[in-house]
């Protein structure tokens, strides 16, 4: 998968400690989806090794973003 400029200008160092194959495991086997009004897409999955959801945003195969998702433990708790 390709990332985006800003991803790869500023997003992959906001959030150093998102492992690449955190983000490869929730876009193959993601909890929950959903479109946003823009036509990203947002995979959202839980990661046990550090107890957070993570939220990744594609856009045309590309990869917009990915961060910790505080909101979805909140909501959603633990797998």
């Amino acid at each position: 998968m390709g990332t985006s400029e800003y991803y790869e200008r500023e997003a992959k160092y906001k959030h150093p400690e998102i492992r690449d194959e955190w983000v490869a495991r929730v876009l193959a086997n993601p909890y929950h989806t959903e479109t946003q009004a823009d036509g990203r897409i947002r995979y959202y999955g839980y990661i046990p090794e550090v107890d957070k959801w993570i939220r990744v945003i594609v856009e045309n195969g590309i990869l917009i973003n990915r961060f910790f998702d505080r909101g979805k433990l909140r909501k959603w708790g633990r797998p």
